[in-house]
């Protein structure tokens, strides 16, 4: 059996936090939690996880920015973007996300989403509009 997966969550709301984390934990290692984008770039750094599960919207430094900002940096680590809303999946991925998943998708498609960032296979949850419309999805 080989090391489990280690992932980094962000997320400003505390209960997505911990929701995340639960329906993460029996298959992947949580290695942090974070509530802001610029704690998102200084963890990814120091713990160095497998994915980042992140959502979009968070304060000081949105998901999105944190990705870029990390792999400005030199660091490609893979990204999971989670967002309340269903739209913009694509421009998400083209921007270099691995995986999307809508939150109301998450207790489906979130540990299939790190799953396959973690393997390099891009991933869009059931709901989310583009996976509709491009014929994206989880594989």
């Amino acid at each position: 059996m080989g090391a489990k997966v280690r992932v980094l969550i962000a997320d400003d709301h505390e209960q997505c936090r911990w929701a995340m984390a639960h329906l993460l934990c029996s298959e992947c290692d949580v290695v942090g939690a974070v509530a802001d984008g610029r704690k998102l770039v200084d963890a990814a750094i120091s713990l160095m996880p497998d994915v980042i599960v992140s959502d979009i919207s968070m304060p000081l430094l949105s998901g999105i920015q944190a990705m870029e900002e990390i792999a400005k940096r030199g660091y490609q680590i893979p990204f999971v973007l989670v967002s309340t809303a269903n739209c913009g999946a694509g421009d998400y991925i083209k921007r270099g996300a691995m995986a999307f998943v809508s939150k109301v998708d998450m207790g489906h498609d979130l540990l299939v989403a790190v799953f396959s960032a973690s393997l390099g296979q891009v991933c869009v949850s059931r709901s989310a509009e583009d996976r509709r419309s491009n014929a994206l999805s989880c594989a």
